[in-house]
């Protein structure tokens, strides 16, 4: 018998919506890891940026995903330049990145 899962981490989980949560979280620091390989940043100088630990950005680069909340990982993209914008139109939800003044 073989297993077929949409999302990695149903396989995790049978609660769909904290899979959905995984995926999100995981997806969010991916972004971020490839954000500071793109910008050649260090840990120390993306944790400055974040307003994190060098600790706590390895735990990311890493994956740890069980250490990040989404609200955490949306406040690092917030503070590197970037600001998520839902818009609910014509019965569609859509979801556009801004780009924001890095603090």
């Amino acid at each position: 018998m073989t297993l077929k899962f949409d999302n990695i981490f149903d396989a995790v989980t049978d609660n769909k919506a904290q899979a959905s949560e995984f995926q999100t979280r995981s997806d969010l620091m991916i972004a971020i890891r490839d954000i500071i390989t793109a910008k050649e940043w260090s840990q120390n100088e993306a944790a400055e940026h974040m307003g994190l630990t060098q600790p706590r950005v390895s735990d990311l680069v890493n994956g740890h995903i069980e250490k990040f909340s989404i609200d955490k990982l949306i406040n690092c993209l917030y503070r590197i330049g970037f600001r998520f914008k839902p818009v609910f139109a014509d019965n569609q939800l859509t979801m556009t990145v801004e780009t924001v003044a890095a603090e």
